[in-house]
């Protein structure tokens, strides 16, 4: 996709939820500002990975035409990538073929691996790492992707069908969460993780960065829990090990949706599925022996903007 004027709309459309930006792009093409932002919680994997709901396919037409919306006002051509929801699902065709029918956004699915490698690209929009070599971790509401990236070269990536939404769909379907299930989940994100973890370290990695909302509104919780309001320190998103650990535990301590939704900070989207998002992230920092990680705020939708930049530019 060649970029015809200065403008793009890339959006993310995602298992849990759906995210645009629109972007201009500077003369030479290479850098860009972000004119606007929009973010839906669609819950497109509701109803299971296998099959989309006429439900989820209706929220999810509704938020594109949406989006549409937004990045015709800007004069923005439209690019939409799906995960891992519509990539699995056995109607995802179907879903597609809808949206373009009454939104006419074209969407495009891509493996675990390539959503990876564009996160990547997104990553090193947002923050100064180019030149050092990070695992970067995205929790999705479907799968989780790793990727060992430096120099802005993918050296090594992975999509494990570990997500928040599907995690609480297997574990936790009716909101409550006791020891056994607890138990089991962990058991089976041990499992998942363990060829990916002894592949990541061989590596000496400097910097681990994490993507997605449900890394986002965990790092958030811990910061409030232990700073309090206090702004972002050099606008900054960092959590530690002990800090995740003490915020699990909270979380895991309720037991049920009602006793979630009064932990401060949580996103109120999110209530029904921290839990197994929390598991999911306390695993990957046990296992890969994580001391800290760095939030990115640049993830799928930045790394779309850099591809189809990149699609553009000369050879």
């Amino acid at each position: 996709m060649r970029v015809k004027r200065k403008r793009l709309a890339a959006i993310d459309v995602g298992t849990n939820s759906f995210h645009l930006i629109a972007v201009e792009f500077d003369r030479r093409g290479r850098k860009f500002k972000i004119l606007d932002r929009e973010k839906e919680m669609v819950r497109l994997g509701d109803g299971g990975m296998k099959r989309l709901t006429s439900g989820a396919m209706r929220r999810g037409v509704k938020t594109l035409k949406k989006f549409k919306s937004i990045a015709d006002s800007f004069d923005a051509p439209v690019r939409a990538i799906a995960t891992s929801a519509v990539r699995e699902a056995n109607n995802g065709k179907r879903f597609i073929e809808r949206v373009k029918k009454e939104t006419g956004i074209k969407i495009e699915t891509v493996s675990g691996k390539k959503e990876a490698r564009l996160i990547y690209n997104g990553v090193l929009s947002a923050l100064p790492l180019r030149d050092k070599k990070i695992l970067l971790v995205d929790i999705g509401g479907g799968s989780t992707e790793f990727l060992i990236g430096h120099k802005g070269k993918a050296l090594y990536s992975a999509s494990l069908k570990l997500g928040a939404v599907r995690l609480t769909r297997m574990f936790f379907p009716k909101g409550r969460a006791d020891f056994e299930a607890i138990e089991k989940c962990k058991a089976h994100i041990a499992r998942l993780l363990r060829p990916v973890c002894a592949r990541v370290r061989k590596e000496k990695i400097a910097c681990v960065v994490g993507t997605s909302g449900t890394i986002f509104n965990m790092a958030r919780m811990i910061r409030l829990r232990r700073e309090g309001d206090k702004r972002f320190k050099n606008g900054k998103l960092v959590f530690s090990y002990d800090g995740l650990f003490e915020m699990t535990g909270e979380i895991l301590a309720a037991k049920d949706v009602d006793q979630r939704a009064e932990i401060y900070g949580l996103d109120a989207g999110r209530v029904d599925i921290i839990t197994a998002g929390a598991l999911i992230l306390r695993e990957i920092f046990k296992m890969f022996e994580i001391k800290d990680m760095t939030v990115s705020r640049g993830a799928l939708r930045e790394g779309i903007v850099v591809d189809t930049t990149a699609a553009s530019l000369p050879r």
